[in-house]
């Protein structure tokens, strides 16, 4: 399985992504993160040790441009596995997470090589021997949509706030995951506080046909372990907001 966890900057969608990582592992699947972010986050929320050096990114050397037919694509060069080995970084519970990396410095034009690397690298794990369930977290904006990075995803999940903005960005979202062609496209209400805002976030996504695939509440938990630094699954693995997600995988297949 192929899942893209999206949404709006401050949502939730990193801290979601990590969890559902740690919960899938901990369930005994091999588990393979991409932190697809060029401000990459991942690695902290997966419980990699925040003093460890910045691991190894990933390189646009593992493509190359070819022609089909009458026009260019792209292809993965480089056998799945040996991309894990050269670029993957051990994360607790048997996952392993990739990085596209970060910008090197500011005014060096676009990401459009990581967007395609990542396109590409979710298209090869269709066809390779990998059995891994593949997570990745898109950066908060409509940039990866628009380049189709997560094309060749399962499924991918909206992660929502209870508030208009958030919710508004999420129906742009979901409009262009199926317009990507991804079939199983869904919301994940995430800090929700009340029967109140529940009921808000059911309305709107209602209204542009969003189904909702788990409530996640609001967790002070997870502030505090963002402030140390730590994975919430390493301070406090029966936290409100751990137990909802451990619910929701569950209920994949």
């Amino acid at each position: 399985m192929k899942i893209a966890i999206a949404g709006k900057g401050g949502v939730g969608k990193t801290t979601i992504s990590g969890t559902i990582c740690r919960v899938l592992a901990q369930s005994g699947e091999r588990v393979l993160a991409i932190d697809g972010d060029p401000n990459p986050n991942l690695s902290v929320v997966l419980g990699i040790d925040k003093n460890k050096p910045p691991h190894r990114s990933l390189s646009t050397d593992i493509i190359e441009r070819v022609e089909d037919g009458k026009s260019w694509t792209f292809r993965v060069k480089m056998p799945f596995e040996e991309i894990l080995s050269t670029f993957g970084q051990e994360a607790p519970d048997n996952v392993t997470l990739l990085i596209v990396g970060k910008p090197e410095q500011a005014g060096t034009g676009c990401m459009c090589g990581p967007h395609t690397v990542v396109r590409e690298l979710i298209h090869s794990a269709l066809t390779s021997e990998n059995e891994a369930t593949m997570v990745v977290d898109t950066e908060a904006s409509l940039e990866h949509m628009k380049r189709g990075t997560s094309r060749y995803v399962d499924r991918m999940y909206m992660v929502v706030e209870p508030y208009y903005r958030s919710l508004e960005a999420a129906g742009r979202f979901a409009e262009m995951a199926r317009q990507l062609g991804i079939k199983e496209v869904y919301a994940i209400a995430n800090k929700v506080r009340n029967e109140e805002e529940a009921d808000a976030i059911k309305e709107y996504c209602a209204k542009i046909n969003l189904p909702i695939a788990v409530f996640v509440p609001y967790d002070e938990n997870i502030t505090a372990a963002d402030l140390k630094g730590i994975s919430i699954m390493d301070f406090d693995k029966n936290s409100k907001a751990v137990q909802a997600i451990q619910q929701f995988v569950k209920s994949l297949n």
